[in-house]
């Protein structure tokens, strides 16, 4: 039977954000202006230097002029731009080809774990559990069970176990 979690244990354990809990209008207004305000900051140099290339009638009426350095950059920074894109996109595209390849020809293909072994070290644990917590059916139908203290397990229990069984790890 699964234990039952409660929704502030789930909140301990997962990252939880006000920003999309119910309510919080305040902090989901000031957090929305905050962002498109840095919106606007990312991309309102690129209009301030498309602007007179755009509208070359108004830019001249307030006195915006396009120099030739100004096209030479922007030409530049669409180039530069555009070939990463492609490099960055080929390169991810080829990662990705390549993960899939990786997970469908090897991984699922080649034996992950010695069933042998893993068999073996099954019934190593479940002796020693039996000896030492007593039958495991007892264990799974009692409602609390309390482990007295020379019951505790040490560090290495599990790692001493398997080496005196022969199967390390």
């Amino acid at each position: 039977m699964k234990p039952k979690i409660t929704r502030e244990e789930v909140e301990q354990l997962l990252v939880s954000d006000a920003y999309f809990e119910k309510k919080n209008y305040a902090l989901k207004l000031l957090q929305t202006v905050v962002a498109i305000i840095g919106w606007i900051c990312v991309i309102l140099p690129f209009v301030w230097l498309l602007l007179p290339f755009i509208f070359p009638e108004k830019a001249w009426k307030n006195h915006l002029v396009v120099y030739k350095d100004e096209l030479q950059t922007l030409k530049f920074l669409v180039v530069f731009l555009s070939i990463m894109f492609i490099v960055i996109a080929i390169f991810y595209i080829g990662l990705t080809l390549r993960n899939n390849f990786h997970f469908k020809n090897f991984l699922q293909k080649k034996v992950q774990y010695d069933e042998d072994r893993l068999e073996k070290r099954r019934q190593l644990l479940s002796k020693a559990f039996n000896e030492r917590f007593g039958p495991e059916e007892v264990r799974k139908e009692v409602c609390s069970y309390s482990v007295q203290e020379e019951q505790n397990l040490d560090t290495d229990f599990v790692r001493n176990l398997y080496k005196k069984g022969g199967v390390e790890l």
